[in-house]
């Protein structure tokens, strides 16, 4: 899918770099180049637009102004900002929620490395599924809950997360069915769960995040968003929604629960 793009300074020289780089990239489709903010905003509110490159400063209204305009238009709206003065940083990052920004004068490397930002946000907006499991365990797709009338197959996917992505049937049993004998009816169950949790994903349009082979259950981790797995991608506990609770409705969650608010603690004392 390309991402449709949008850049908007009152430099030629700029707007003339940022234009051979981005026509070099494949998934990137330059739909217009601007040199004043009203020109496109009022582009941006007729055509549908995933990222903006605004230039800070401008006469008339600035790329600050401009940003918020565009986030009203669309929330989505992936923003990275360019300057030349430092003290906008603050303004842009913090208050403005930027995606990025780059500082002039810059470089190819620069520019190169703004792309494969841009990339990796877009990529993580069309996921269509989100886990979440801080506090209680839920799924969505597309925004929406999923509802599950099979709570085995709910915490059959929880035990999936929770294991990094992959689980054996016999793990899986022995917390599902705590106490009873690994036999062919407990199977039976295992698999009539393993059965459900295929259908209703197939049923949302999004049956490549679970997937079963002989003996073992697996989540594609690529193809979800997840709170417990951005941390376990190195960002901080502080930076998420972790409140000291973890997937409050399964006793078995207690021990990753606890290596959660070891580390939460560890970031208060820093």
């Amino acid at each position: 899918m390309e991402i449709r793009t949008i850049i908007v300074d009152d430099e030629l020289w700029s707007l003339r770099q940022f234009e051979r780089s981005l026509r070099d990239a494949v998934d990137f489709r330059l739909l217009e180049m601007f040199d004043s903010a009203d020109k496109a905003l009022a582009y941006a509110e007729s055509q549908a637009v995933d990222f903006a490159l605004l230039d800070i400063s401008m006469p008339g209204m600035n790329g600050i102004l401009l940003g918020e305009k565009l986030r009203e238009i669309n929330g989505d709206m992936i923003l990275i900002y360019v300057t030349g003065y430092e003290e906008f940083i603050k303004e842009v990052i913090l208050d403005l929620r930027a995606d990025y920004f780059l500082m002039k004068p810059f470089n190819d490397a620069d520019v190169g490395q703004m792309i494969d930002r841009v990339r990796h946000l877009s990529a993580r907006l069309r996921k269509r599924v989100s886990v979440q499991t801080f506090g209680e365990f839920d799924i969505f797709v597309d925004g929406q809950l999923i509802e599950f009338a099979n709570q085995k197959a709910k915490e059959l996917f929880a035990i999936c997360i929770d294991s990094g992505g992959e689980v054996t049937m016999k793990k899986s049993i022995d917390l599902l069915w705590e106490g009873r004998g690994y036999d062919d009816r407990v199977k039976c169950l295992y698999r009539k769960a393993v059965v459900y949790l295929n259908a209703t994903f197939r049923e949302y349009g999004v049956e490549d995040i679970f997937s079963n082979r002989r003996g073992s259950c697996h989540v594609n981790r690529e193809e979800i968003l997840c709170d417990y797995y951005e941390v376990l991608n190195g960002k901080s506990i502080k930076d998420t929604a972790f409140d000291g609770r973890y997937m409050t409705a399964y006793s078995w969650s207690e021990e990753t629960c606890g290596k959660l608010c070891r580390m939460a603690s560890e970031c208060l004392c820093e």
